[in-house]
């Protein structure tokens, strides 16, 4: 049997969301090499990581994968994080 999953997208960052029966909120990262070298890469999942933070608290139990495109590089803090802010919303996880 298959879980239900959802995704939603935006043009800096997407999600993958597989809703759970209970516990806490799982989340993930998959950043591609078409954000950058390895240290862009680095640089944008600690930035997701800490706006995913500042989510956690009203998320439902869920697992997510966040998914960077190459756009999620050069966007501001505050841009990033109202983008994962709709697509989780859009998605179900919060």
């Amino acid at each position: 049997m298959r879980a239900e999953r959802r995704g939603a997208g935006d043009p800096l960052v997407r999600v993958q969301v597989r809703l759970r029966d209970a516990g806490d909120p799982r989340i993930g990262f998959a950043v591609s090499r078409r954000v950058g070298g390895a240290v862009a890469r680095n640089r944008t999942r600690r930035r997701l990581r800490a706006l995913c933070d500042r989510e956690l608290p009203a998320m439902r139990p869920v697992d997510v994968v966040v998914i960077p495109t190459a756009a999620a590089l050069p966007a501001s803090f505050p841009e990033l994080g109202e983008a994962l802010h709709r697509v989780l919303v859009r998605a179900g996880a919060l």
